[in-house]
């Protein structure tokens, strides 16, 4: 796995400011993900970290909430990507939003 670590620091100068960037991520899992000492999921933590230091988390937390919300009212039943399209877009829409 390449080094974390020196990935956030090189793009945001330390990992506390990348926290401070990223109110969504734990900043003690942050921590012991980066130090090899975190007890959960690690590869799942590793990839949300991941995914805010390249930009890309914000916007697909998003879409899948809209869609967990949406679905979870809806009458289909079983796995349907029907609706994904419309989504996206509303999940990009509220990340401009919040980008200004």
């Amino acid at each position: 796995m390449h080094n974390l670590r020196t990935d956030i620091e090189a793009r945001f100068g330390s990992v506390h400011r990348f926290c401070r960037l990223h109110p969504f991520l734990n900043r003690a899992t942050v921590y012991m993900v980066l130090a090899g000492k975190y007890g959960g999921n690690i590869e799942r933590q590793t990839r949300r970290i991941r995914d805010a230091l390249e930009g890309q988390d914000d916007e697909k937390r998003i879409m899948e909430t809209i869609k967990a919300t949406a679905c979870a009212r809806c009458s289909v039943t079983g796995k349907c990507n029907r609706c994904d399209a419309l989504f996206t877009a509303q999940a990009k829409a509220v990340t401009q939003i919040f980008s200004r």
